[in-house]
């Protein structure tokens, strides 16, 4: 017979196991009642997409955020100017004077858009400019090519080299104007990276702020020509006007169908949409759905917690990528991601690429893809800014750091040998000990950065004491490169040729 103390302990037993039985299934219940971040899918078009190619492309994450055939090669017409305009803003002066010679005239096909020249006229680039956005005259684009390059052909070269610095993968230009040639192509991928790189030259978005412009005389239009902006969506008024479009390009001929560009913003955010293979006026519905997509399911989200910048060294320096010691890695500009809104960070996942493409930074290590399920938010280079040989003197223990600015090279040297040579008096006598033990370990880790430099201790020895020796004394330490580092760039205005 079972006693009472059993039946109580079974008792108690099938309690316990209804009490929690009841909890799961509640807990359960309770959790199905919230939704779940996971759960939130990349936005969609509701509806169909005309071109045969199309993406929109955040252009401050360079995540996708719609996209359709985006790396089928497809033929670009006139957007191919956008290209154009941004090798010429790299290499001249808005106020240079442009040559339009026979060639530049005569190389072009039957009923080609042209601004009015002749053989002998002379416009300034600024006025070029215009004519090749606006009036999208091919002549013009040819008499640009020239003065940049010396023929049309080595613009192409140009061309084609700035087009793999910004990573495209199927691009092939042969002529700066867009005129149908079978080894002239594009995709809708390539050409968004293209556009964020004429988004990023503030000169050419002031090129696009006006609608109409009047170029300069020429032979037959000794009045000047006014030339008007092709791209409906920037124009105030007509069925297309869109105010957060800021620039852009059109592009026709028989064989590419209607191309058009659109660069946008809103709301402190960028995007950039792209229609390949597309016929009027369904390219500008397809853009405008796209822009309506991108800037309204969608939020740039920072991210700058995702990297453990001491975890991502330990994996870098395990599997191969960079050395021990001497690291500074950071990302080659604040972490944003394009995420759907309602989305999470937690949901994101790294993916880290080593065979990094030719666009790279010179300091980048690896590529970096945040990914929300299979769609990518954010893309970035990894860089490792590697601490010159100059740098390792900057370990040295508190007690006797130098403050570095506006240091003398004297200085500089004299620290040096301190740290090689052992030198120096500096030690306080109550923390001889403590400063004993650190200077030991900023030894030990000199002698780990020269080693993964290449440099021998008798190395650095001797350069110390060249630089010693041969030292006058009568100059200051600058950093000549970093002062000299801006000199070729521009804010707001072209660089000058050359």
């Amino acid at each position: 017979m079972m006693s009472i103390s059993e039946n109580m302990r079974k008792t108690a037993a099938r309690i316990l196991l209804a009490v929690y039985i009841s909890a799961a299934v509640f807990a359960a219940g309770a959790l199905s009642a919230f939704p779940s971040y996971a759960a939130v899918n990349w936005p969609s078009l509701s509806q169909s997409v005309n071109a045969g190619a199309a993406v929109c492309m955040d252009a401050d994450t360079e995540a996708i955020l719609y996209g359709k055939n985006i790396h089928s090669k497809k033929y670009p017409a006139s957007i191919t100017k956008i290209m154009t305009a941004i090798i010429v803003l790299e290499n001249c002066s808005l106020d240079e004077e442009v040559y339009f010679s026979e060639t530049a005239l005569n190389n072009l096909e039957a009923g080609a858009v042209t601004a009015g020249t002749s053989v002998g006229d002379v416009l300034t680039v600024r006025d070029c400019l215009y004519a090749l956005l606006y009036r999208s005259a091919n002549e013009v684009a040819n008499a640009l090519a020239e003065h940049v390059a010396g023929s049309i052909s080595a613009f192409a070269d140009m061309m084609n080299a700035k087009a793999k610095e910004l990573g495209c993968l199927n691009t092939h230009f042969v002529n700066p104007s867009g005129l149908h040639n079978d080894e002239h192509y594009t995709t809708a991928y390539d050409m968004a990276l293209i556009a964020m790189e004429a988004m990023r030259d503030p000169v050419f978005l002031d090129l696009e702020d006006d609608e109409s412009y009047r170029i300069g005389p020429t032979a037959q239009v000794p009045q000047g020509m006014v030339v008007t902006i092709g791209h409906r969506m920037l124009r105030s008024t007509g069925g297309y006007t869109d105010s957060r479009v800021i620039g852009g390009k059109t592009g026709y001929t028989s064989r590419a169908g209607n191309t058009l560009v659109t660069m946008a913003e809103d709301g402190g955010r960028r995007l950039v949409a792209v229609v390949l293979e597309d016929r009027n006026p369904a390219h500008y519905n397809d853009t405008r759905a796209m822009l309506d997509l991108g800037f309204s399911s969608f939020q740039n989200v920072e991210a700058e917690g995702l990297i453990d910048s001491a975890a991502l060294e330990e994996r870098l320096v395990t599997d191969g990528i960079i050395p021990e010691s001497a690291n500074n890695l950071k990302t080659e500009r604040p972490l944003l991601l394009s995420l759907p809104a309602g989305a999470s960070t937690e949901d994101v996942t790294a993916d880290y690429e080593y065979n990094i493409s030719g666009n790279a930074p010179s300091e980048a290590v690896a590529r970096v893809s945040f990914l929300l399920g299979d769609h990518t938010a954010g893309s970035y280079f990894i860089l490792n800014e590697r601490e010159s040989t100059l740098s390792i003197l900057d370990d040295v223990p508190t007690g006797t750091k130098v403050a570095v600015i506006s240091i003398s090279l004297a200085g500089i040297i004299g620290i040096a040998a301190f740290l090689i040579l052992g030198g120096g008096t500096a030690y306080h006598a109550h923390n001889v000990s403590v400063e004993k033990k650190q200077l030991q370990r900023m030894k030990e880790k000199r002698r780990r950065r020269l080693e993964s430099m290449g440099i021998s201790e008798a190395e650095f020895k001797r350069m110390v004491e060249s630089r010693r020796t041969g030292y006058t004394g009568k100059s200051s330490y600058k950093n000549s490169d970093r002062a000299g580092a801006n000199t070729s760039g521009r804010k707001g205005k072209p660089r000058n040729k050359g």
